[in-house]
């Protein structure tokens, strides 16, 4: 085969690899609310998937570049061809263009490195590629977190932060057993004026303690909400009480208290964080990315080990061979 065919092949096979990793990146810009605000394991399971598949093909076919095509300025070509491979993959914007420009420059660098050092040995080794495959792997986990970040923003802005609903699903936990030991069997008016009271005292306590967590200029007015709706929602629960006077109400009046009680919850929280929402999609990036990038150098030796598969077979195939060099070393010495 024509050498500028092989070329030709290890192109087609990094730009096709950062066109999947463009499209998992945009899939997770638009896939936030899952990742967020209703995650589960299969979901998240399977962002991961895709993100560590496609991660792993743009570093075994950046590596196979970087080893094999010469002259650099060829290989350089190849990578600014698979920066917009990735950009086509992804979405035409300035956020995901400026992204791309990061993994442009980092594979550049990447690129460069991998063939000065292999130019500077006698026989050729992976240990070039594996030597500056932190820094594209680094480059990806940007570019991911990235698309987080910047898909979430957009959210934010267009529509305001919304707590997830499971983080009020962990602290209505804790409410329900203390409604549920608090309410009596009997559901009559005079008994349910006596559980608010004894509700009211537990709520109360749990306000202040949630309120130490709250930024000092927000704490008052949102704790002052909370027991607004609080109180809105056990004067409902009264009135209906003395409508059900069977104890076979009970666990229909609990409910409807239970509704209420979570979307005074949720109202709270969402008050305490509206000022500073700006930043929330920052921090989940920034905790994304530590906790992708834990898992990525666990594993960052497996594209290395495909690589070291690799080239003995390219070269069984023919399609790579041994070429033996000599130079000239110019040195200075004693004369």
């Amino acid at each position: 085969m024509h050498k500028g065919l092989k070329i030709a092949l290890l192109a087609v096979l990094l730009i096709a690899a950062t066109y999947f990793f463009g499209d998992v990146c945009g899939r997770v810009a638009q896939g936030y609310e899952l990742i967020v605000l209703h995650p589960s394991r299969e979901v998240l399971m399977s962002i991961a998937l895709r993100f560590f598949l496609a991660a792993g093909s743009v570093t075994v076919t950046a590596g196979l570049v970087a080893a094999l095509v010469r002259p650099r300025w060829a290989c350089f070509l190849i990578f600014a061809l698979s920066a917009l491979a990735m950009l086509l993959g992804w979405e035409l914007k300035a956020s995901s263009g400026l992204l791309t420009a990061v993994y442009f420059v980092a594979s550049l660098i990447y690129a460069k490195g991998i063939a000065g050092e292999l130019d500077d040995r006698l026989s050729f080794s992976v240990g070039p590629i594996w030597h500056s495959q932190s820094l594209l792997l680094a480059a990806l986990l940007v570019v991911a977190c990235g698309s987080f970040y910047f898909g979430y923003a957009a959210e934010i802005d267009r529509a305001g932060f919304s707590i997830p609903p499971y983080l009020v699903d962990i602290a209505m936990e804790r409410i329900e057993e203390e409604i549920s030991q608090l309410l009596p069997e009997a559901a009559g008016e005079e008994v349910i004026a006596k559980f608010r009271e004894q509700l009211g005292v537990t709520l109360e306590e749990m306000a202040k303690e949630a309120g130490r967590f709250l930024p000092e200029g927000v704490r008052e007015v949102a704790v002052a909400q909370f027991r607004e709706q609080l109180a809105r929602a056990l004067d409902e629960m009264q009135k209906e009480a003395s409508e059900r006077a069977q104890a076979a109400d009970r666990e229909a009046i609990l409910a409807r208290f239970r509704d209420q009680l979570r979307r005074a919850l949720a109202e709270l929280v969402q008050s305490a964080i509206r000022p500073y929402q700006r930043w929330i999609p920052f921090v989940l990036a920034i905790n994304l990315f530590t906790l992708l990038t834990t898992i990525t150098f666990l594993f960052s030796w497996i594209p290395i080990l495909i690589l070291m598969a690799i080239f003995p077979l390219l070269t069984a195939l023919g399609l790579t061979k041994v070429v033996t060099e000599t130079r000239l070393v110019k040195r200075l010495a004693l004369g």
